[in-house]
């Protein structure tokens, strides 16, 4: 018992110098002023990003673990398995319930949000457990979230109806986080009753989590940078760079049944919304995607020791930077230039907003970098810089001079150039986005040639 709550202790100090309760509760903060002007949107948006968002934390934590050799340090402690993975997961979990609570602002969403959020921690640390990097974890972790997200999504909206889809924990949670789910008839409908099987689902995700991997939990090995030196390699995860098909597919096949759909069942017509989806989806969404997974790369080389070999090679940290920063624009272009006419939203007018979408990406890779240095900042890092690369979005709504408010953000040029090329609007953006590349790229240079990994 002692040992547990010591390990306790010192897993909530290790993630409160982290910063990891502040972010989680501060995109909270941010969260509840936004739903205070549609507050029938407050149970999805805990629902979706605030149990979320300790995944991404719980796997960074896990896999500097394994590869910094802290795990197998730790596993010759008087804690066992299960105190260590408890330790881990109590504070994101206690972070989260209060980050539910910040947006509800109402103390009755808190033990529906915090065992969510621990069925979901748990989920991603057997995930991140399994995996050796955190890229690898990023690409893994969606196969179970789509199930558990998704479903309780569909029923809640109508797409999925019976009781039986209750048998996905996670559709009960959302209920008693107050959507408007079709409740099942009955005993079933008792709220203790879906706050149990949540519970004791919670309990299943957390119990294997704690359990060894195959591979007895070793470290990652040190990735030699041969893989590094390789020119012309472009070595992101295959389901990333195959995502602007997976993407666009899904917008070409869905987006008009689900506008008939709801236009047909709820009377919402969501046809003028296609132009904005297809600018946050397409344009804005790639190069952001494409740009955090380079940088997180960058991140896994930083805390695996790979870059203190790249330092003292004919390599070099600058020009390790530079093709890393070419394979992210290039893959950023040619996913821009796949998806946008797949996917059936994109007008051949919007070409120009395609072009300033580009450096997006690298954008994206160096700003992560710039302030980053372990996974865990890097996931930081990318929760943060999600605000100014979607909010310029809303520059579609705006008029006047209040809709320049966003120009210096790179995100404003793409939507200003949607309706067609304009030569002011296309050297604008350029301009941003280079006098935003220029020094942050400077400052990700400095950091990865001076810091080490922690």
């Amino acid at each position: 018992m002692r040992a547990g709550l010591a390990l306790l202790s010192l897993e909530a100090r290790l993630q409160w110098r982290q910063g990891i309760p502040l972010v989680i509760v501060g995109l909270a903060g941010l969260w509840s002023a936004l739903t205070l002007l549609w507050p029938p949107a407050t149970p999805y948006v805990i629902f979706v990003d605030t149990v979320t968002v300790g995944t991404l934390y719980a796997g960074a934590l896990t896999i500097s673990d394994r590869v910094t050799g802290v795990d197998a340090a730790l596993a010759v402690s008087p804690a066992g398995r299960l105190a260590r993975t408890v330790a881990r997961l109590a504070p994101l979990t206690a972070a989260t319930a209060a980050g539910a609570v910040v947006i509800r602002r109402d103390l009755t969403v808190l033990p529906a949000a915090a065992l969510a959020g621990l069925l979901l921690l748990g989920v991603a640390t057997a995930v991140a457990a399994r995996r050796d990097g955190f890229v690898a974890f990023m690409v893994a972790l969606p196969v179970p979230m789509i199930a558990l997200l998704a479903v309780p999504l569909a029923v809640s909206i109508g797409l999925l109806h019976g009781p039986l889809w209750y048998a996905v924990p996670t559709t009960g949670a959302l209920a008693l986080l107050g959507a408007p789910v079709p409740a099942p008839t009955g005993w079933l409908a008792a709220p203790g009753l879906l706050l149990g099987y949540l519970a004791l689902a919670a309990a299943v995700a957390v119990g294997f989590a704690a359990r060894p991997p195959a591979d007895g939990g070793r470290a990652t090995r040190l990735r030699m940078p041969g893989r590094l030196t390789r020119p012309a390699r472009v070595d992101l995860p295959v389901v990333i760079a195959l995502s602007p098909l997976l993407l666009a597919g899904a917008l070409r096949l869905g987006w008009a049944p689900l506008c008939g759909w709801l236009r047909e069942t709820r009377g919402l017509d969501l046809e003028p919304f296609g132009a904005v989806l297809a600018i946050g989806a397409v344009a804005v969404h790639l190069p952001m995607s494409f740009g955090m997974t380079a940088a997180l790369l960058v991140l896994d080389d930083l805390e695996d020791g790979a870059l203190e070999v790249v330092r003292t090679s004919p390599l070099g940290t600058a020009r390790y930077l530079a093709r890393r920063l070419a394979a992210v624009t290039l893959l950023s272009a040619a996913g821009l230039a796949v998806a946008a006419p797949l996917s059936g939203l994109v007008p051949w007018s919007a070409a120009a907003a395609l072009v300033l979408a580009v450096p997006i990406a690298p954008l994206v890779t160096v700003a992560t970098l710039a302030v980053a240095r372990t996974r865990v900042q890097g996931a930081t890092a990318d929760k943060v810089l999600a605000l100014p690369v979607y909010a310029p979005i809303a520059a579609w709504w705006l008029t006047g001079p209040f809709a320049w408010l966003a120009a210096p953000l790179p995100a404003f040029w793409v939507v200003r150039a949607w309706a067609g090329p304009d030569g002011v609007v296309l050297l604008g953006g350029l301009a941003c986005a280079a006098a935003w590349l220029i020094p942050l790229t400077r400052t990700a240079l400095r950091r990865l040639a001076q810091e080490r990994g922690s």
